[in-house]
Formats: structure tokens, sequence, C-alpha cells
């Protein structure tokens, strides 16, 4: 009996890694994910939630909206052929050069969250986008 419990827990640490991963980008058709998502630029910062759902094996809906619900921009990845669809955008990014910066962006992150990564920084607009687990506990009400 004790032999099969350190098998049992030898596989499930040799595997840790790959389950941690699996659960920011979503593989599986039907399965979703959060994550939180912060976007720093030079002169500001934005961060929200990231929402993904597997909608078919190679094609993934997302959206990030901010903590009061708000959405900062709805898109779709098609992984067979590598491209970002950007199907609405908040009004103040809602700009054709902003755009292709966006759709850019967000390709190269969500190739680099499939392979495990979480943090993409675009060198010539000097804008990281870093991948956080999801914290989904409440905060404890303020005490008078």
């Amino acid at each position: 009996m004790p032999r099969s419990l350190r098998l049992i827990n030898w596989l499930i640490l040799s595997f840790l890694p790959f389950i941690l991963t699996a659960q920011s980008y979503p593989s599986e058709v039907g399965q979703r994910t959060r994550n939180q998502l912060i976007i720093q630029m030079p002169k500001a910062q934005a961060s929200g939630i990231l929402i993904m759902a597997c909608v078919s094996p190679d094609t993934i809906n997302a959206s990030v909206v901010n903590e009061f619900g708000i959405s900062l921009m709805d898109f779709s990845y098609n992984s067979r052929k590598d491209k970002v669809k950007l199907h609405s955008v908040m009004k103040a990014l809602d700009k054709w050069y902003i755009r292709r910066t966006l759709r850019n962006d967000l390709r190269q992150l969500l190739n680099i969250m499939r392979e495990g990564g979480t943090e993409y920084y675009d060198k010539r607009h000097k804008i990281n986008y870093l991948i956080l687990p999801y914290d989904e506990t409440e905060e404890q009400p303020l005490q008078d």
C-alpha cells in the first residue's frame, strides 16, 4: 500500500506543471478558463479578466472585461490559421492602428499561452502583456 501511494504521489508531482499550464489555455471543446490580464504601456496600465472558451478544436472565443464588468474587447482566435479577429473594442481603443497592434499582440500572446507561457512584450510599442491566474476568492467586507 505505501509503495502505491508513493507511485501516485510521484505521478501527480510529475504531471503537475502540465496540469497547471493547461488551466490557463482552453484546449478541449467546451472548456472555459479565466485569467487576469495586465497590459502595461509606457504611459498607462489596463487590467481585467480574460475569459476564454474553446468552441471548436481550432477556435477560441475570448473577452476581456474589467472588474466592474465593462467589456474592453471581444475576439476570436483560430489556431489553424493563426489569426485573431477583433469583434468589438471599447471606443477609446477603436482606431485602425490600435486594432492592428492588438491583433498582432494577442496572436503572439495566445501562441505563448498555448505553450505554457504567461508573458509577452511588444518591443516596438513597448507594451507588456501579463497573464496571471484569476483569484476567485471574495474579499472580506470592511469593518467599521
